[in-house]
């Protein structure tokens, strides 16, 4: 197995496309549809890579995202949005985006961006290990 990915996303759509092309590739794959049904799946499945959608109701993506780096800092992030005018300063200002611990994609997604950039991530995060 490649590695165990977490697919966070309200629209059901998006996390059933994602979550096909990355089984097709290999992956062991995840879903859950917001944040705190996020954090329910990492208290009991060893996650290597987490793809979150920014906005989301109950926690959106920015808050799961600083969850998982006080309680599971070992989990790679890909954070997705459709409002990139919203996240410019967090990319430009974070450390972990300049470090490649977590990287930002924007809607739409092109399926070869997103199985480049979780590529990526993968090889860091478990070369780390």
């Amino acid at each position: 197995m490649l590695g165990r990915i977490l697919v966070v996303d309200d629209n059901a759509m998006v996390r059933e496309s994602y979550t096909e092309l990355l089984r097709h590739r290999g992956y062991d794959v995840m879903q859950a549809g917001d944040g705190e049904e996020a954090l329910k799946v990492i208290r009991t499945s060893s996650i290597d890579l987490a793809i979150i959608d920014v906005m989301m109701p109950v926690m959106g993506g920015l808050e799961l995202r600083q969850v998982l780096q006080d309680k599971a800092p070992g989990i790679a992030t890909i954070l997705v949005t459709g409002q990139p005018d919203k996240v410019e300063d967090l990319v430009d200002d974070d450390p972990d985006f300049q470090t490649g611990r977590v990287a930002m994609l924007y809607k739409p997604v092109h399926p070869v961006m997103l199985l480049a950039e979780v590529d990526k991530r993968l090889m860091k995060v478990m070369g780390m290990r």
